[in-house]
């Protein structure tokens, strides 16, 4: 059974008066711990959040403030768990105090817990004596009085506890007295109800980054616009080239202007670097002002991370992304020809429908007139795509509709149309595109397109057989051509005729010039006759005028003697954009004259024939005495080759039988057979050029002759145009004259020349057979006697023209006499007629 109450009461109030002292170092203990940990967070994370700051460092990021506030909490917690909470609710049971109290007073001798074991309840089968028991809590309850409980306790821990509390509590409160804004500033900041700064030296501010504006139009100056970071982001182009700014306040606001400021940065390729930004300006506002215009915003290539620091104050973690701008991937142009250049009706084509469509290339025209639509596809939606334009008309590139927008931009933004009319001068068209965001290119997409001009008409005309002097007769046969870059449209050939008395009056007129006429062809006084004559495929029309039909049918009056005609060609083009393409050509100009005076006229160019064939008579002999004289040359040098070359013969036959026994022959002998070999190559060369010339002499000859043919076969042709022929005359010139000397040209010259050829060829021979002289012979004869056959040839035609003129000098005796006795006819008329008024006197 229980005996706890016969313990003493004194021992009793001394147990529990022990287990409350307990409990109270426990609860002293942990609050101290509390405390203790508290204030040292405290005053080390103040330093890690300031300190820095003072030496130009940053505070502690929010983050770190977050964690080290956790962690403190969490260790508070761990101590009222543990410390506290756990030990207060451990029991302490009356024999343990009693054996803690005996410990440490060791004169108890086990009395107290003898004492207080004996008496605890459902206690049995102890064996001891009632009055022993007595005895005992006698003892103990007498020695009472001689326990001291601080024997009992440890104070060591609560004394460290106290000299670490007290100090850093102490600062705590002198901190919180003498600067309150500053405490509560450390208690916001740890206790993250606050991030506001640490007050600084320097106070740096960001204004933003001044980026230039890209735009297409050249002529504008290069503006800048001010970006501002939000939430210390900015996003730029890719390529950009921006200038930072930042700005410090001054003494004015209280604070110290940073000698210099240095930005520190790391991009996402993990490039490090930094650069100091330069003062700029004077102070304005209180506010001094700094700017960055290199690395890392100078042709930004990666995305880049900043802090900028100056003295004690920083901008921290400033981030620029770079951004890919918008890119035309793709341009397509869609061109409309003009309407006179379209091929096919409008009916058939839609309105506005392109007449080709093709891809961008360098170099690329189209032509004047058409209607260009510039189709492009970007990399990344469009918000706007900026358009200039630049030629050396610059109406000529603007749109004629203005009321329409510039840039028409699709619904997925991916793709936008541009477009022009009525394009007459080469364009520079420029283009920025700028995406959704407002990033654009940074330098404009140039596209040139060049302007094929719709050129003005060609137009040739020439008359075979007509010279500058015509009959009132004649033909006058015209072959015209005209051509153009897309087609002629019309051609007409005019002849204009001013009869002779106004052709004299014209003359005595002092600015008559060849312009005056030229000018003048339209004025009143001129006779106009137009042909539109049919032209084929290529733009050549053949027409013929009749003078004698003309004359007869009244179409043209004064045709006589002295009178002028002029005959050129108009040709006109489909152009249709403006000013009618219509081209004059050039203006030939006719003199009317008798057919006795044309007569005259070509006799004087028969002299002329005459003229030449002489001379080609003389260059023909002196090219036949030149061949044989080559002829003599050329078997000399070949004959003395002969016995060098039967001689290396026999000596390579005796080589062959003899073997090695010759194969070494003197030096002097080798020295003489080199010199005659040099010499014999020598004569053959000089012989060689005569040969040339002789050939070129052939060639000239050759030349000559056959343009006093196609002179005579003008001659001809220009007496039946002008119906001046006879049939005996054209019979002794054609047959006579120009047919022999046809035959000259067509056969025995290209022979001679083939002959002279062959002499060269046999001269310069490498493989010579046994009798190269008896062949030079052969091909030298040949040559000579072909000479001789062309001299004959051209002799019985000297003949034949001396003949003619001959007759030609009886037919100017005639005339003579005819025109004699014309004016003696005129004369006596005259003399008659005076002395007929004579006798009415």
């Amino acid at each position: 059974m229980g005996r706890t109450e016969s313990l003493d009461p004194e021992l009793r109030d001394l147990l529990s008066r022990l287990r409350d002292r307990v409990r109270r170092y426990i609860v002293w203990d942990s609050l101290l711990a509390i405390a203790a940990l508290v204030l040292v967070v405290f005053w080390v994370a103040l330093a890690v959040d300031y300190l820095p700051v003072r030496i130009g460092g940053s505070e502690m990021p929010r983050s770190a403030r977050a964690v080290v506030l956790v962690v403190v909490a969490a260790l508070v917690v761990l101590i009222l768990a543990k410390w506290l909470w756990g030990r207060l609710n451990r029991d302490l049971p009356d024999d343990s105090l009693a054996l803690l109290i005996e410990r440490h007073h060791p004169s108890l001798g086990g009395r107290l817990v003898t004492a207080v074991q004996l008496t605890q309840e459902n206690r049995s089968h102890d064996s001891h004596s009632p009055v022993l028991l007595r005895h005992v809590h006698q003892e103990a309850t007498a020695a009472v009085d001689q326990v001291d409980f601080g024997r009992v306790f440890r104070w060591e821990p609560i004394r460290r506890k106290l000299m670490l509390v007290v100090p850093l509590l102490l600062a705590a409160l002198v901190m919180a007295i003498a600067s309150p804004q500053t405490f509560a500033r450390a208690v916001g900041r740890l206790s993250l109800l606050s991030d506001s700064p640490w007050p600084r030296k320097a106070a740096l501010e960001m204004i933003g980054v001044e980026s230039p504006i890209i735009t297409a139009d050249e002529t504008e100056e290069v503006g800048t616009e001010l970006l501002a970071f939000e939430d210390k982001v900015l996003r730029l182009a890719r390529g950009s080239s921006t200038t930072l700014r930042i700005r410090a306040a001054t003494e004015e606001l209280g604070h110290v202007v940073p000698e210099v400021c240095t930005v520190s940065y790391v991009d996402d390729a993990g490039n490090r670097g930094q650069s100091n930004l330069r003062r700029v300006g004077r102070i304005q506002d209180g506010y001094q002002s700094f700017v960055l215009d290199g690395p890392p915003l100078a042709t930004l290539s990666e995305s880049v991370t900043m802090t900028i620091r100056g003295l004690d104050d920083r901008l921290l973690d400033y981030r620029i992304e770079a951004v890919d701008p918008p890119a035309i991937a793709d341009m397509e142009l869609a061109i409309r020809y003009p309407d006179y250049l379209r091929i096919f009706d409008d009916e058939e084509a839609a309105a506005g429908s392109a007449d080709q469509v093709l891809k961008y290339q360098a170099g690329f025209r189209i032509r004047e007139g058409s209607s260009l639509t510039l189709r492009g596809t970007s990399s990344k939606p469009l918000g706007a795509v900026d358009v200039a334009t630049s030629s050396e008309d610059a109406s000529a590139a603007s749109p004629k509709d203005a009321s329409e927008p510039v840039v028409k931009i699709s619904e997925d933004r991916l793709s936008f149309e541009w477009s022009v009319t009525d394009l007459r001068e080469p364009t520079s068209v420029r283009l920025v595109p700028q995406d959704e965001t407002g990033i654009s290119a940074q330098a404009s997409y140039r596209y040139f397109i060049g302007v094929v001009r719709d050129q003005v008409p060609e137009t040739t005309m020439a008359m075979k057989g007509i010279g500058s002097s015509i009959t009132p007769i004649a033909l006058l046969p015209i072959q015209a051509n005209a051509k153009d870059d897309y087609g002629i449209e019309s051609l007409s050939l005019t002849m204009a005729v001013r009869g002779s008395d106004d052709a004299e009056a014209n003359a005595a007129t002092p600015n008559n010039t060849a312009e005056g006429d030229d000018a003048n062809s339209l004025e009143s006084d001129w006779q106009q006759h137009t042909v539109a004559p049919e032209m084929d495929r290529d733009g050549n029309a053949d027409w013929t005028f009749d003078l004698r039909d003309l004359s007869d049918d009244g179409t043209v009056n004064g045709l006589a003697p002295g009178a002028s005609v002029q005959i050129f060609t108009t040709a006109k083009d489909g152009f249709d954009l403006g000013e009618p393409h219509v081209v004059r050509g050039e203006v030939v100009r006719l003199e009317v004259v008798t057919p006795e005076t044309l007569l005259a006229t070509l006799e004087r160019r028969e002299l002329e024939f005459r003229s030449r064939l002489e001379q080609a008579i003389d260059e023909t002999q002196r090219l036949r005495q030149s061949l044989v004289a080559v002829q003599n040359d050329a078997i000399d040098v070949l004959q003395s080759a002969e016995p060098e070359t039967s001689s290396d013969s026999e000596d390579e036959a005796i080589d062959s039988e003899e073997g090695d026994a010759s194969d070494s022959p003197s030096a002097a002998e080798d020295a003489g057979e080199e010199t005659d070999g040099e010499e014999n190559v020598r004569a053959r060369q000089r012989v060689q050029l005569r040969i040339r010339q002789a050939e070129l002499q052939a060639t000239k000859s050759t030349e000559e002759l056959a343009g006093i043919v196609v002179g005579l076969e003008d001659l001809l042709l220009e007496m039946v145009q002008n119906r001046v022929d006879s049939v005996d005359r054209r019979e002794r010139l054609e047959d006579g004259v120009r047919n022999p000397l046809s035959e000259v040209v067509t056969e025995p010259l290209p022979r001679l020349q083939r002959q002279i050829t062959s002499m060269e060829q046999v001269l310069m021979a490498e493989d010579a057979s046994e009798s190269p002289a008896a062949e030079m012979t052969d091909a030298a004869t040949a040559a000579i006697a072909t000479t001789d056959e062309v001299l004959l040839s051209l002799n019985a035609v000297l003949e034949k023209m001396l003949d003619l003129e001959s007759f030609n000098e009886i037919l100017d005796l005639v005339r003579g006499l005819i025109s004699d006795q014309e004016e003696l006819i005129e004369q006596t008329e005259e003399t008659r007629n005076q002395q007929v008024q004579d006798l009415f006197k």
